[in-house]
């Protein structure tokens, strides 16, 4: 579906500077100066996050005037997300760790507050609603919106005093806030979804049976009552329902059937017929949607290094491959577009360049740099970013990327000191773009290798799968033979290799310590996981047993009681003897993905043992380290820990 279009592409003001002057540390780490932009339906004005001295200011421009004016200062709690609802409302997603009385252990607590542009009044959405469960994290998820264009339909879960709320859907008025009497879910917290159509009416209900391990889909009949279309026994929901056809009649679902790859498929609402593949690539996933606001789905996204669309109209289609084209050496995300698709708005990063927005007029063809989100750094700052392929010692491919330092020239790219670089998940994967840790570590002139091992997602069911039960094991082999097959290319220094990670990265930089002790000379972990079993066990706690949370995690490492002598055996804080490199432990104290007893239990176990350790806890911050003094502390003391083990 691809033609060849010119585009005229307007010019971007870049912050001159010498490459031999680095950014500061806040150039990297700070959240970007603009951020979460988003596109109103009509394509006339733009509603994004600014950073000013530290804090969110949520901001709206009228593209026709040029003219810009603050919605609000966001403080004391995090900014996330920006949307339009309509032209005349924009909502700001915010969230908040906390704790609530009665209720065990922190959690995120997440709202959306509606800004009415006319009047300039804000209102909290779902505040004050009767009967709403108090802990719970999630809130704030709009799934439709009223053709009246006053209310909007968003889940919460159900139940003040019940000790398992349902989970139902309200319609909430914009003004007020308060929500309405909701359509209630199968009770039991069995319902996990919802689809609206556009014309206003509750149409699919998507359940989950976690002590039966039964997924339903039902939908919604004239008289109220819900009919089953789709019923299957699994562990784990085998099909994801993601959206809704313009004409309300089908539903979408992602489900990889006899592929390896997730593809698009759709849903009768009659029978439950699905028909398919709409939308595949052989070799890619479908990772994301392009979708409205009301989940009425337009195309598709695909996993790769880079990434790629196919559209149902393929005009739309044909513009966005242009601009992909356009920008070649980015990588390109649609970010939100008008109703009419005459305006898109595009975000790009990598290539010679930081995260920065486009906006492209389809009837003049032209591209318009309209936001430089990193101002400070400028193209000769960023390190070269290229994908590389090596093999691990059983012969799996491992596509990976490398981040060239900066300030070396071509010619002398050789023997350089190595950052080894996991990503989290680890059912994620890293590709093209600009990478803040990644790109701070060149700018630092390190070598960066990031390998996409066995177990990320991206690359197929069996690549997926290939890693379950492999934490510590093949997972970590296809890490080690990384950093050795870059030593083999004389790119890196054998004596001067670092291994850093973050979150599931931060358990394969500590196993790397203590399983390959030879092999590094440090080791960095940021909120990563130490021991698994305590890990599962707080899970288990958490979730339940019967959770599908904890379903997942089982698949991927285990089961705690039967398999507890293979777990203990890749649980680096069982092993802290085996360690030689020092270790910097770094650990938000407000983390509710990977608690900070990961890190706690890891330092007591290296110091007890006699190993160099230092332990950074961040009093208040979350898994990701959001706040611009946090991301600073980390900056600081990665890059004196790393200049003391591997430095010139």
């Amino acid at each position: 579906m691809f033609r060849t279009i010119a585009i005229a592409i307007a010019a971007i003001a870049f912050a001159t500077g010498s490459a031999l002057a680095k950014p500061p540390l806040e150039a990297f780490g700070d959240m970007p100066e603009t951020r979460a932009l988003e596109l109103s339906p009509d394509g006339k004005k733009i509603a994004f996050l600014q950073r000013v001295n530290g804090e969110d200011v949520l901001i709206i421009r009228d593209l026709t005037t040029a003219t810009s004016k603050a919605l609000a200062r966001v403080s004391d709690i995090r900014a996330r997300y920006v949307h339009f609802v309509g032209n005349n409302y924009v909502v700001l997603i915010a969230s908040k760790d906390t704790r609530t009385i009665g209720y065990t252990g922190r959690y995120e607590f997440s709202a959306a507050f509606a800004f009415d542009l006319a009047s300039g009044k804000s209102t909290q959405l779902l505040r004050g609603t009767k009967d709403i469960f108090p802990a719970q994290s999630g809130l704030g998820r709009i799934l439709g919106i009223d053709p009246d264009g006053k209310h909007v339909f968003m889940p919460a879960f159900m139940g003040a005093n019940d000790r398992d709320p349902s989970f139902d859907l309200l319609r909430v008025p914009l003004d007020s806030g308060r929500g309405g009497r909701p359509v209630e879910g199968n009770g039991f917290s069995y319902t996990i979804d919802w689809l609206v159509n556009t014309a206003g009416r509750i149409v699919v209900r998507e359940d989950f049976n976690e002590k039966l391990q039964n997924h339903k889909v039902s939908v919604r009949q004239a008289n109220g009552d819900w009919k089953p279309i789709y019923q299957k026994q699994s562990p784990l929901p085998e099909i994801g329902v993601v959206g809704l056809s313009r004409d309300g009649q089908s539903i979408f679902v992602v489900d990889s059937g006899d592929s390896e790859f997730m593809s698009l498929y759709t849903m009768s609402m009659a029978d439950g017929k699905m028909t398919g593949p709409i939308l595949q690539r052989e070799g890619a996933e479908v990772v994301s949607l392009v979708s409205d606001i009301d989940r009425v789905v337009h195309g598709v996204r695909y996993s790769g290094m880079f990434p790629s669309y196919d559209m149902l109209d393929p005009a739309i289609e044909s513009d966005i491959d242009a601009v992909l084209n356009a920008l070649a050496g980015s990588a390109v995300y649609l970010d939100s577009w008008a109703d009419d698709w005459s305006t898109m708005l595009f975000f790009a990063e990598g290539g010679q360049h930081a995260e920065r927005y486009l906006l492209y007029d389809r009837a003049t063809r032209s591209l318009r740099a309209i936001a430089d989100a990193r101002p400070q750094i400028t193209p000769a700052d960023v390190g070269e970013v290229i994908t590389v392929e090596y093999k691990a010692r059983d012969g799996l491919a491992i596509p990976s990327l490398i981040t060239w330092p900066a300030s070396i020239p071509a010619d002398q790219r050789k023997n350089l000191p190595l950052v080894v670089l996991p990503h989290g998940g680890p059912a994620s994967y890293d590709s093209v773009g600009f990478n803040w840790l990644a790109q701070f570590l060149a700018n630092e002139g390190y070598l960066v290798l990031q390998p996409n091992f066995r177990g990320s997602a991206g690359f197929g069911e069996s690549f997926t799968t290939a890693g379950y039960g492999e934490w510590g094991r093949k997972m970590q082999d296809d890490i080690t033979d990384g950093a050795n097959a870059l030593v083999k290319m004389g790119w890196a220094d054998p004596t001067r290799i670092c291994i850093v990670g973050w979150s599931y990265g931060g358990y394969a930089a500590l196993a790397g310590g203590a399983l390959t002790p030879d092999l590094y000379k440090c080791v960095a972990s940021i909120a990563g996981v130490s021991h698994l079993r305590d890990m599962l066990a707080s899970e288990r706690k958490q979730h339940g047993t019967q959770s599908r949370v904890v379903t997942y995690w089982e698949q991927l490492i285990g089961d705690p009681d039967k398999d507890r002598d293979a777990i203990d055996a890749v649980s680096p804080a069982l092993h802290a003897d085996k360690f030689k490199a020092p270790v910097l432990l770094i650990h938000g104290t407000a983390d509710t993905v990977v608690l900070a007893r990961q890190s706690d239990v890891m330092n007591d176990a290296l110091r007890n043992a006699g190993k160099s350790v230092q332990y950074i806890r961040i009093d208040g911050d979350d898994h990701s380290l959001v706040e611009d003094a946090s991301r600073g502390q980390v900056l600081t003391t990665l890059g004196d820990f790393l200049r003391v083990h591997i430095g010139k």
